[in-house]
């Protein structure tokens, strides 16, 4: 992955609101509620965002599947996919 596309998808999960993570949530047709979205990104305020880790990754996904939801967390984890793929 570009090193310039890295540090943007890190700075954009380091300081997404829950406001932008619904608007980018609707772009793909996932539904997530205003609460939930408070919630994940709380979650992923917790520790600074390194996109590359695959261990980070899995390790936030796992916390928002505890905490929010299985469901929710595979939304997340297909965005997250989504902008590494690029």
């Amino acid at each position: 992955m570009n090193p310039i596309i890295v540090h943007f998808v890190n700075q954009k999960l380091n300081t997404i609101s829950p406001n932008e993570l619904i608007s980018l949530a609707a772009q793909y047709q996932l539904p997530i509620s205003q609460s939930e979205a408070v919630q994940i990104v709380n979650i992923l305020r917790r520790q600074t965002i390194d996109i590359k880790s695959l261990s980070q990754r899995k390790q936030i996904i796992a916390t928002i599947a505890k905490e929010v939801s299985p469901e929710k967390a595979n939304y997340i984890q297909y965005l997250i996919q989504t902008y590494i793929d690029r």
